[in-house]
This record gives C-alpha cells, structure tokens and sequence, in this order.
C-alpha cells in the first residue's frame, strides 16, 4: 500500500483530534477569563501553543511537506516528522501544563492528552513505514 493511501486517513484523524483539542483550550479559556483572576486571564491568553509547548506548530509546519507530497517529499520529510511527532507524545505525557488542563477543577472537559496522543501514535506507525 503507497504512502498516501496510509497517510490519509491518520493525516484526517489528526485534523480532528486537533480540532477537539483546539475547541476543549477554548472552553477552558473562557472560563478562565470570566475568573476575574489576572493571573488566570493571563493563562486563558496563551491557548493550546503554549499548552503543547510550541510542538503543535512545528509539527503543523512539518504535515505541509508531507501532504500531497511526491514520492521524494515523503522520503526527505517522513523522518523530520516522525522526530517531531515522538518529541510531541513525549511533550503530551510529561508537561505539568498538559497535565493541569486535563485535570483542571473547572467542570470543563480536557482529554489533551488522550485525544491528540492517539492520533500521533497512528502517524508514528505509518510514518515510522516511511522513513528510509
């Protein structure tokens, strides 16, 4: 099986973990900004980049060389993007930040961890197939 056809539906699946993620950091933000906390304004202001530790954009950087690319753009990019995406389960499963908003103590919802590292598990195994 070629690389996009295994690429595809992992590459989608990100997309929505990511958009879940994207819409849980709102969630919480808006509570965190209707707290009248500064201190806690102050972190609803950072959003999920600074949650993820900036892995998210670089990564985010990093699919655009892979999607829709040929045969050549896969070998040369699959291996920057599977260190990027082990760097990012890393980040997930060891940030106190990631921790803190899975557990907040606000009634809101957060599964950061569990959401965005089980999309990056199935794009580590096909990317793990790419790379030379």
């Amino acid at each position: 099986m070629q690389f996009a056809q295994r690429w595809r539906p992992v590459r989608e699946a990100w997309t929505d973990a990511s958009y879940v993620a994207d819409q849980q950091i709102t969630a919480l933000q808006g509570v965190l900004r209707k707290s009248g906390d500064e201190a806690l304004v102050d972190i609803a202001e950072f959003g999920l980049n600074a949650v993820t530790g900036g892995h998210k954009v670089k990564l985010t950087a990093a699919l655009l060389e892979l999607d829709g690319g040929d045969a050549g753009a896969v070998a040369t990019a699959a291996p920057k993007t599977l260190a990027l995406v082990r760097a990012f389960r890393g980040h997930l499963t060891s940030d106190a930040h990631v921790r803190a908003c899975d557990g907040n103590p606000f009634g809101i919802k957060m599964t950061l961890q569990a959401t965005l590292d089980a999309a990056l598990v199935d794009m580590e195994k096909v990317l793990a197939g790419a790379a030379p």
